[in-house]
């Protein structure tokens, strides 16, 4: 393939489907981040830090944002970070890396179990720890800086957060079995593949996924058994399970390596994702609270929590300003407004500049998006406010699930189809997103959809 053709593909990638960078100022926070960390505090300031350093970044992603005609999930996110490490936080003096003990290592090195630990069969013993400030020697210090830049959930990390800290070094309670894992990674990666083809089979008949301008609550295109049910509701099923097809199971496939790696003793139990906490947590609990809480329960207890302190720490730095007590409704809600608002922002780096079956401009789909997370907050306050009056009627808890499911799925088919038209106009729904289709194998013998 000639370079005239590969610039050709890469500019209609990011341009027309999805935004990448197209200059080199949209790398500089990569470099400027680990040099800034790298300088101790007894050397340069938190101040002078800052001073220099976050105007570089930030000036440099709005330059890399005007070549490209929008921002990117990628770059965004880079930023909130650079803020979030650079100002809101102070890591250089108050974070702390959770390490294994020296006596753990050898004892792990020589495969003997260190004193007070538990062994179990294809486990880990459970290991003695330490915690490591900013290292004064350099040879410590680069992986403490590199460790911290890469983390996203701050696991094994102490970061001055008590609810947080709390929970360091955080390990999964009971810790599946290395094969266990990787049959259940595998099951889950497998089963998420399965849904997206099935729910493709749906989208490729619907007119709705295709055809600008046809309301969610159009007749479905089958008179079956599902006409019986509300078309938005089946429609808002099947954008939830895509959603949880693509985003909720792409977590498992890679962690295979690691997991396997760890098993052959190449890699410390810190870098083990079957020891990590869960990324997504039960969304069965989402319902059983003594509360009306599903939506809250599905942003904060269910849904992964890889962008959540990027995005709340202005509303954390903010309502530390303002002296606004903690477990406080003030807080809460100044903090879950800050947090959607960012996360908001982020996910609009979905949207190219030029994209290329979309009816509506750019800025249209940027704001159905914007729209979707920015309203999650007002679901909160609702939550909120009824369950004040349902607690003084003592509720029993049969009843709170049972209004939690009915909620649940009230507010998903009000906000979801503001992610469906978004994503009608991105032209999510024009291919089929797996290459290898069961369901057309099946029916029309067709078992390739891509050729």
């Amino acid at each position: 393939m000639s370079q005239t053709t590969v610039a050709l593909t890469y500019d209609k990638l990011v341009n027309r489907i999805v935004p990448g960078p197209q200059s080199l100022s949209y790398f500089v926070p990569l470099v400027i981040l680990p040099i800034a960390f790298s300088i101790p505090p007894w050397t340069v300031s938190k101040q002078t830090i800052c001073v220099v350093a976050l105007p570089i970044i930030t000036a440099s992603l709005a330059h890399a944002w005007t070549v490209m005609g929008g921002i990117d999930v990628i770059s965004f996110d880079m930023l909130l970070h650079s803020y979030h490490l650079l100002l809101f936080n102070n890591p250089r003096r108050d974070f702390r890396r959770v390490l294994e003990g020296p006596e753990t290592a050898t004892a792990e090195k020589n495969k003997t179990p260190v004193p007070g630990s538990r062994v179990r069969d294809d486990e880990s013993t459970t290991p003695q720890y330490v915690e490591q400030s900013y290292p004064a020697n350099w040879n410590e210090r680069l992986p403490w800086i590199g460790t911290l830049l890469i983390s996203m959930r701050f696991v094994d990390w102490k970061i001055g957060s008590p609810s947080h800290d709390s929970k360091q070094p955080a390990r999964c309670p009971d810790p599946p079995s290395h094969l266990r894992f990787i049959l259940k990674a595998i099951l889950r990666t497998l089963s998420g593949y399965v849904v997206m083809d099935l729910t493709s089979a749906w989208t490729q008949q619907d007119p709705y996924f295709k055809t600008f301008g046809m309301s969610v609550d159009s007749p479905l295109p089958h008179d079956d058994l599902l006409g019986l049910l509300p078309p938005r509701l089946i429609r808002c099923t099947i954008m939830a399970l895509q959603v949880w097809a693509t985003v909720g199971q792409q977590f498992q496939l890679p962690c295979i390596l690691p997991v396997a790696l760890h098993w052959a003793g190449y890699l410390p139990d810190a870098w083990s994702p079957h020891l990590w906490p869960t990324f997504f947590g039960s969304f069965r609990a989402m319902f059983t609270s003594l509360s009306l809480g599903a939506v809250r329960n599905f942003w904060g207890r269910y849904w992964h929590q890889t962008l959540r302190y990027y995005c709340s720490s202005p509303g954390v730095w903010l309502a530390d300003l303002m002296h606004l007590p903690r477990r406080s409704h003030s807080r809460y809600f100044l903090l879950s407004v800050a947090t959607f608002v960012f996360s908001g922002i982020v996910h609009i780096g979905l949207v190219p500049p030029e994209p290329m079956f979309a009816t509506k401009t750019a800025s249209q789909i940027r704001w159905l998006i914007l729209s979707f997370f920015w309203l999650q907050p007002v679901g909160f306050a609702f939550e909120m406010a009824v369950s004040a009056g349902l607690r003084r009627f003592g509720t029993h808890k049969s009843i709170f699930v049972t209004l939690n499911i009915l909620w649940f799925t009230a507010w998903c088919c009000f906000v979801l189809p503001l992610l469906g038209e978004a994503g009608r106009n991105l032209g999510y729904w024009r291919v089929w997103p797996v290459p290898f289709s069961l369901w057309r194998g099946i029916t029309t013998g067709r078992w390739l959809t891509w050729f």
